[in-house]
């Protein structure tokens, strides 16, 4: 249980720094991730966190790596090969022999094989950091390209390195030609691991798909457990287990188009699941450097402490090394870069643009507790070291990056999407009424189609909602009365429907205090019949005085002497059963005698007995018999088919009446009444398949949005990547609804 709440606390700050993030984008997000962690120090089962890094290399890195490599630009990473050996091999291997010989000279104290060994941790750089300090502003695409394509392989540079520093450490012994015979083998023993295994298992998938075995079930869990199986195979022949999974992903991505045959849906799934399961991996990454930096520090022996301001400069010495050395590579045309006028500026970015995270961390948490039976000396000073140049790394670009580079220009607003998105939805609505207006099908299609837009459209007017509202409600009473008044349904039919509708649309509208309250109440008369009762009585009569004085107000006499004829007749229908019995006959008989003349009129239903049987019910039974008799009666399977079929002219007439009263400025509030009679008619109905008429016009939706995207790109001035980004809002849309049909 203890790992469970392990990753389940992980999870919680990852995605609180997210939330914040969103809320205030301007500090980046990994910030915000290791402030997390800190503060998830406090947690008792993090006072004394110390991280595996077998488990965070295998678990954590390998995944990540494999994604990285399956989607690397292949093109780019062909023509700027010597760019990338040159930085993430030469550059990675003379930062760390140079960074070892300051480290020796500032911290004399030091072993000369562990001055190697920091300099090896501290190398490795992470674009993954790099993206999250540069999300707002404009980095070049070539320093973008090369930081991304270095960070593939200086990875596999540093741990070489620091095994074969630990190594001569806990041996005594090194041999410059054993280390450099011993870093190829590893070096590039991983990399032909990963091609040979990454071709394999992209046989096995397109094996699947021959064999129509690529579902999601087959797919997914074997995508997911590909980085894993090639960092364990490799890791047990001795070669880089993250130059494997690079390399394997890197087939993956060669191999793409072949694997682009698989269904439709998986492609989705996989890749989605891809994408939540590394930013969930990245934002751990940064969350467990903020919960393990109290940690370290309370691992910190007395001398060490004593020497905190040596630890500081030596942190800082690095930093600076490192910085130095890579705008100097970068100046002495070590690399190729695009343009010579720009190569001042380009190689500062370079420089500001080493940033630290993933690698470095889990390689100085990698350092072993115990070597030869002893303490490893130095450990939690070289892993404060680590985590200093981490944050300095992070710390100066976001200060810094701004000032050179402009702000990123996104090619379309959130506004703008948000516009097309409703107008392309309208258009395509518009033009299936105009095409099939009097299909039975066109208002359950509006309603999902609506459902494209709802994310994206400004909030609706409330006071129009419910002005619609009454309307429609006003049309359905009178569609009541016409059908009462044709011999269609019985009286007691239509109050019972009339009583229904009010109560749907005051609880609908309501809000979420207002509903409690409403469920409170009705929890009360179930358990507290008699208390319940008298409140009701006083609510009541105060809300039929109010009523009856609003339309006295505003001069509907007619519908106020009906009300009030109604309400002197039916004032003791919430009185104590007792006193109610004497004269429930007469009122019975008078409810069946009695209009229904104006949709104000409250539902009262009423039994269909004859007035002996009544006479009789009341006379003799019981008062819970008679309601429970009342209630068998009023639900009759006569009863329910009328009262089914009044529900389906009431809702016809509602939708014809919003169809036509719909306009440019109202469509919105529109939408809303719409919704709530499709949520309230799918209450009242069985849901059935969708009907081929109804595919039909989805179909016809579908390509009318797509007309539309093309008229807008001809005639308006919108960029390429919002028509694109309509593009595949259509396309997923039609996708999930075609699955979902399916």
């Amino acid at each position: 249980m203890t790992s469970f709440f392990t990753v389940l606390l992980l999870v919680v700050a990852a995605i609180a720094a997210n939330i914040i993030y969103a809320i205030y984008p301007k500090i980046p997000l990994a910030f915000y991730e290791i402030g997390a962690g800190v503060l998830l120090s406090l947690v008792p089962l993090f006072n004394h966190f110390h991280l595996e890094p077998e488990i965070f290399m295998l678990m954590i890195i390998a995944p990540l790596m494999f994604n990285d490599g399956q989607n690397t630009d292949m093109h780019r990473l062909r023509k700027n090969m010597s760019s990338t050996l040159s930085l993430a091999v030469v550059l990675a291997l003379v930062t760390i022999i140079v960074g070892g010989a300051l480290t020796h000279v500032l911290w004399g104290t030091l072993p000369l094989a562990l001055c190697f060994a920091l300099a090896a941790i501290v190398t490795p750089t992470d674009t993954v950091a790099v993206s999250s300090i540069t999300s707002g502003i404009e980095m070049p695409e070539h320093v973008m390209g090369a930081l991304e394509n270095e960070s593939l392989f200086n990875d596999a540079s540093g741990i070489v390195a620091m095994d074969l520093a630990l190594t001569a450490f806990t041996t005594g012994e090194f041999s410059p030609v054993q280390g450099f015979k011993r870093f190829l083998i590893v070096f590039f023993g991983g990399i032909a691991v990963g091609i040979i295994m990454g071709m394999i298992i992209v046989l096995i998938r397109v094996l699947f798909q021959r064999k129509t075995l690529d579902t999601i079930a087959v797919i997914l869990p074997f995508s997911l457990l590909t980085p894993f199986i090639v960092y364990l195979t490799a890791e047990h022949f001795g070669f880089s287990g993250i130059l494997a999974v690079v390399a394997a992903g890197i087939v993956h991505g060669i191999q793409g188009q072949r694997l682009r045959l698989t269904s439709t849906q998986t492609q989705l799934v996989n890749k989605t699941t891809w994408e939540a399961l590394t930013n969930l991996l990245n934002g751990f990454v940064f969350v467990l450097l903020g919960a393990s930096i109290p940690s370290v520090w309370n691992d910190l022996s007395t001398s060490e402490v004593h020497h905190l301001p040596l630890l500081i400069l030596t942190a800082v010495g690095l930093y600076l090394l490192m910085g130095l050395m890579r705008f100097l590579w970068c100046m002495f045309n070590l690399i190729s870069l695009p343009s010579e006028d720009t190569r001042i500026k380009d190689s500062l970015l370079m420089a500001l643009s080493g940033v630290h995270g993933t690698i470095t961390l889990s390689m100085a948490f990698s350092l072993p507790l115990v070597v030869m039976g002893h303490t490893f000396p130095f450990r939690s000073a070289i892993i404060l070291i680590a985590g200093i140049i981490i944050l300095l790394s992070m710390v100066i670009p976001s200060l810094v990056l701004p000032i050179l580079l402009p702000n990123k220009r996104a090619p379309y607003s959130e506004e703008e999407f948000s516009e097309q998105i409703v107008k392309m939805v309208n258009f395509a609505i518009d033009q299936l009424r105009n095409v099939n207006d009097k299909s039975e099908s066109l208002p359950a299609v509006i309603e999902v189609l609506n459902s494209q837009k709802s994310q994206y459209r400004k909030s609706a007017d409330n006071k129009l909602v419910h002005q619609l509202l009454e309307q429609t409600e006003d049309v359905e009473h009178a569609t009541v009365t016409e059908m009462i008044d044709n011999g269609k349904i019985t009286p007691q039919t239509g109050w019972q429907y009339n009583r229904a509708i009010m109560f749907q649309a005051q609880f609908a509208f309501l809000s979420p205090w207002a509903r409690l309250k409403m469920w409170l109440k009705m929890w009360e008369f179930r358990f507290f019949p008699k208390t319940a009762r008298k409140q009701f009585n006083r609510s009541f009569k105060q809300t039929r005085e109010a009523k009856m004085k609003s339309l006295k107000e505003r001069g509907q006499t007619e519908q106020f002497n009906t009300y009030q004829q109604f309400y002197l007749e039916h004032k003791d229908d919430h009185r104590p059963t007792a006193n109610r019995q004497k004269s429930i006959k007469q009122k019975k008989q008078n409810q069946l005698a009695l209009p229904a003349t104006t949709p104000l009129l409250p539902a009262i239903s009423q039994q269909q007995d004859s007035p002996q049987s009544q006479e009789k019910t009341v006379n003799q039974q019981p008062a819970h018999k008679q309601r429970g008799r009342k209630r068998r009666a009023d639900f009759s399977p006569e009863a329910r088919e009328a009262f089914s079929q009044l529900s389906q002219v009431c809702y016809d007439r509602a939708i014809g009446y919003l169809d036509s009263i719909e306009t440019d400025d109202n469509r919105q509030e529109v939408d809303v009444v719409r919704h709530y009679y499709a949520v309230r008619r799918s209450r009242t109905t069985k849901s059935e398949e969708s009907s081929e008429a109804e595919n039909e016009l989805f179909l016809m939706a579908f390509q009318f949005e797509y007309s539309y995207v093309q008229n807008v790109s001809q005639q308006d001035q919108l960029s390429s990547e919002l028509i694109d980004e309509l593009h595949k809002k259509i396309s997923m849309d039609q996708m999930v609804y075609m699955q979902n049909s399916d």
